[in-house]
């Protein structure tokens, strides 16, 4: 079942929270940006530009219907991201911040390392290094290749059974990272997983 991340997020939701163009904005965070916010959350991606898309990157069913629901998001304020799907012709107004996009999961993946590319597929990553996210399209688990300097390792270091089961435990480990009103407790690096802190084996 797909996740949805407004009702994984509820415990955040604050009367600062505000609806743009593209995205729904939870818990305001000012001392990041005036118009920063703890969470954003896209809105379901166009259903002919996804249709589109799922035909040209292969997309597992999984990410497909995760999609459908929300087009992407940015979370714990910028800690961790998924990527979306931008339809044609879809330009950024940087005049107005509450009608961004998220990041453009084509163009992710033409930056992906050559190894692997039929297999995996990059939904997503994480802020503090640069850490990738993949979905095996041969099985829809999800893995994280971390990276080291400034190379990603061909070999994933955790992985989850989905992407729901991914982004519930995520939400569940940055939730205590983070006070109610959205300030940061610990050091940025502890927003990257680890086997202490989201209590799995690695891969």
């Amino acid at each position: 079942m797909t996740i949805n991340l407004s009702h994984a997020l509820s415990a955040f939701k604050s009367p600062t929270d505000r609806e743009g163009e593209t995205a729904f904005f939870i818990a305001h965070v000012p001392w990041v940006a005036p118009e920063g916010y703890l969470h954003v959350i896209f809105k379901p991606a166009p259903s002919a530009a996804l249709t589109d898309l799922s035909s040209r990157l292969r997309l597992p069913e999984s990410i497909a219907s995760f999609l459908r629901t929300q087009n992407g998001a940015d979370l714990f304020s910028g800690s961790v991201g998924v990527y979306g799907v931008h339809g044609r012709g879809q330009r950024l107004n940087r005049r107005n911040p509450f009608a961004c996009f998220p990041f453009n999961i084509e163009d992710e993946n033409q930056n992906w390392p050559p190894f692997d590319q039929d297999r995996f597929l990059s939904v997503g990553g994480y802020g503090f290094d640069g850490s990738r996210v993949c979905v095996d399209r041969n099985d829809s688990t999800v893995h994280l290749f971390k990276r080291d300097l400034r190379t990603l390792s061909e070999n994933p270091s955790y992985s989850w059974d989905s992407v729901g089961s991914w982004l519930q435990s995520e939400i569940a480990r940055l939730s205590v990272l983070f006070d109610k009103n959205g300030r940061i407790l610990v050091k940025r690096s502890e927003t990257i997983p680890s086997a202490h802190t989201i209590g799995v084996k690695p891969s």
